[in-house]
């Protein structure tokens, strides 16, 4: 994916210049699926005294990504106020500044690509890298001499390759002893 999260507003300070701006404001967020459900689709509404400012809406799947493992409500919470942020105009003046962070990781997520950081893509994880010498020990063979450079969407595919390859051996019986 070839942007730099850094480019794009958190919810969080969109929120608070928000506020620091309209007094008097309200944000309320409902849940439209069903608590527990597996995908999340929340709407927030804006408003300001008695009069609806804007509103947003947002989806997310429970495992998709780190952050949904654990919080994929609240990701998908604050995905929509900053939906609903960006549809009450606070969210800069082009519009490649309309998305806001939040909005672009997910992006990148389901894209599968790496989030980018400041200094490039996404590097494996240590937690990547233990799986992939794991695996690479289980079927006999050296992990990847690129191991430290890996991506972390590549380091997927590896871990996702090499299991199938356990799998693959794994059917075909054991060895025979001679």
């Amino acid at each position: 994916m070839a942007f730099d999260l850094s480019n794009y507003e958190p919810v969080a300070v969109r929120l608070a210049k928000w506020l620091e701006t309209h007094p008097g404001t309200r944000v309320l967020t409902e849940m439209l699926t069903a608590p527990g459900a597996d995908v999340c689709v929340i709407k927030a509404s804006i408003w300001v005294a008695d009069e609806l400012v804007a509103t947003g809406h947002a989806e997310e799947v429970r495992g998709a990504g780190n952050v949904n493992r654990t919080s994929h409500v609240e990701n998908c919470e604050t995905s929509a106020i900053g939906r609903a942020l960006a549809n009450a105009g606070a969210s800069g003046g082009s519009l490649e500044s309309r998305p806001s962070r939040e909005e672009m990781a997910k992006v990148n997520r389901y894209s599968g690509g790496d989030q980018p950081t400041q200094n490039g893509p996404r590097l494996a994880t240590d937690k990547q890298k233990n799986m992939i010498r794991a695996l690479a020990k289980s079927v006999g063979g050296l992990p990847p001499s690129n191991l430290d450079s890996l991506t972390s969407s590549q380091a997927s595919r590896v871990i996702d390759d090499m299991k199938q390859q356990s799998a693959k051996r794994d059917d075909a019986g054991p060895e025979e002893p001679f």
